[in-house]
């Protein structure tokens, strides 16, 4: 181990690291790592029989008894079994069905004082568990690119409404990147007074795209398109769906794309 100076020549203490492994092999069965000033955590877990469901948690309180869901990030490269976690994609709770299974998660822990990875739901077998924490930051270098790793698309018939959903995940909310909506004539359409508003739910301020009621010849497309930039728009309620929806307009044919992010 090396030793670290300062200026002053002084011995400057250097924060170690943190460890701790178990097999989990019962339902509520866990493992729980103390912390003190670690920024970062990875997690392995090695299965030869697992079925069950691993959750991820943390506490922040001075009793460190409130244990609460921690966004958690697969590291798909280093997964191996089953269906290989989106990288990218946070998780709180990660189902295991595999046999012969390997999965290596991190989670950004900063101000917490303990994580803990626990078996929600067991049916059988067993997984043993790797805690690693340090001070340095997350190995998962897409926590901090925050890509986007959702889609979401919906078309409609002629004159028929069409609603996209983005399908709610307990414990997180949906981070939009932009939205496009594409009106499509599939006759001519003649003006009017009256603009058409394509409405939102769970997004802030009743978020809303109006078309205005033109006079178009059959096959012209009309598009709107909310872009949100690099840090999105953050749907107002945790594990609720949120919609896009578009209504029945004569001679238009709907299609409305979403791209978003799971985050807190």
């Amino acid at each position: 181990m090396s030793i670290l100076r300062n200026t002053a020549g002084a011995i400057v203490p250097i924060r170690e690291r943190r460890e701790t492994t178990g097999t989990l092999n019962a339902s509520n069965a866990e493992l729980v790592l103390t912390l003190n000033g670690d920024q970062s955590v990875l997690v392995t877990v090695l299965s030869t029989n697992l079925i069950g469901t691993l959750e991820f948690t943390s506490a922040a309180d001075a009793a460190v008894a409130n244990f609460l869901p921690i966004p958690t990030s697969p590291m798909s490269p280093q997964c191996v079994g089953g269906t290989i976690p989106l990288a990218g994609q946070p998780l709180l709770i990660d189902a295991l069905v595999a046999a012969n299974t390997v999965r290596v998660y991190s989670i950004p822990v900063g101000q917490q004082k303990a994580v803990r990875v626990r078996l929600s739901a067991f049916t059988s077998g067993s997984v043993a568990v790797t805690i690693v924490s340090d001070a340095g930051t997350p190995i998962n270098t897409a926590i901090d690119a925050k890509p986007s790793t959702l889609l979401v698309t919906a078309t409609g018939a002629a004159a028929a409404a069409v609603t996209a959903t983005l399908p709610a995940v307990a414990g997180l909310r949906h981070i939009i990147d932009f939205i496009r909506i594409t009106r499509s004539a599939s006759v001519a359409l003649t003006a009017g007074a009256a603009p058409t508003v394509v409405t939102t739910t769970n997004l802030p301020g009743a978020l809303a795209a109006t078309f205005g009621a033109s006079a178009d010849l059959q096959g012209v497309d009309r598009i709107e398109e909310l872009n949100f930039g690099s840090t999105g728009l953050a749907a107002t309620a945790l594990g609720t769906n949120t919609t896009v929806g578009c209504p029945v307009t004569t001679g238009v044919i709907w299609r409305v794309t979403v791209v978003y992010r799971l985050g807190l």
